[in-house]
């Protein structure tokens, strides 16, 4: 038995309401995974952007009560904590992070076992760069939520050439997917437009992807763009493509984390 596909590193497992994007509203379980390749100035996860000795479990759903297991954690664990949180009212099961794909090979063995037992939709959130390991485990998916990290304001270096890639390959394989745009007081309309070449660039089967734009969460002495910034923006915007919607952090409006 390859250990590599049999444990994970995790940082939390808890139910929630799921907070950005197309399913803002959903309850969830959410299953964050521990290290990422990127260092986005506005990262709201920071405890997950490496490896951690631990990772805190909720008890039990929305209780908010957690306690810690070790890592790496065994795939059996984990489908037993996932039944503990009660999956028949939830929406599906959220892989986040982190970067859920640098444990790519994991997922590949985890997901059938999931979706076997628990018939939920598996919906992963994703910096969008990682187009290599989306390819591997797109089949085991069913909702997708990619990052455009813009060079002006993610401190992610350029990544137009892996974003293209990963959203093909996410809508060859029928999957929803859309896409999700930091942008702050400082964000550049050219990265922007960038943005949006790439989303023409794209032949679609069926309707053009959403666009959410997403004021950063103040963090770091990083603020989001005010009021009249985020109306012209949108307005800009959408002059070059139609779906172009503004969401901000919605769990942390209502107090969640």
């Amino acid at each position: 038995m390859n250990e590599i596909n049999d444990k994970s590193f995790l940082s939390e497992i808890f139910s929630a309401i799921q907070g950005e994007g197309y399913l803002v509203g959903v309850r969830q379980i959410f299953v964050r995974f521990s290290a990422c390749d990127l260092r986005c100035k506005w990262c709201d996860t920071p405890d997950s952007l490496v490896r951690t000795k631990h990772c805190e479990v909720e008890e039990e759903p929305g209780i908010r009560k957690f306690y810690k297991i070790i890592n790496p954690i065994e795939k059996t664990q984990l489908l037993n904590i996932l039944k503990k949180l009660n999956p028949s009212f939830h929406h599906s099961i959220s892989l986040t992070g982190g970067e859920p794909l640098l444990q790519w090979k994991f997922l590949s063995a985890f997901l059938p076992v999931v979706k076997e037992q628990f018939a939920l939709p598996i919906y992963l959130e994703s910096g969008g760069h990682r187009p290599g390991e989306l390819n591997k485990i797109i089949h085991l998916v069913d909702y997708v939520s990619m990052d455009f990290k813009l060079p002006t304001s993610a401190n992610a270096g350029t990544l137009w050439d892996e974003h293209l890639k990963f959203l093909n390959i996410s809508l060859e394989a029928n999957k929803k997917t859309w896409v999700k745009i930091v942008v702050t007081a400082k964000t550049s309309f050219d990265d922007l437009l960038t943005s949006i070449d790439i989303l023409k660039s794209v032949k679609f089967a069926h309707e053009p992807v959403d666009v959410f734009l997403q004021p950063v969460t103040s963090i770091n002495e990083i603020i989001p763009p005010n009021e009249i910034e985020l109306l012209s923006l949108q307005k800009r915007l959408i002059k070059h493509y139609p779906k172009i919607r503004v969401l901000p952090q919605v769990h942390k409006l209502i107090g969640q984390k």
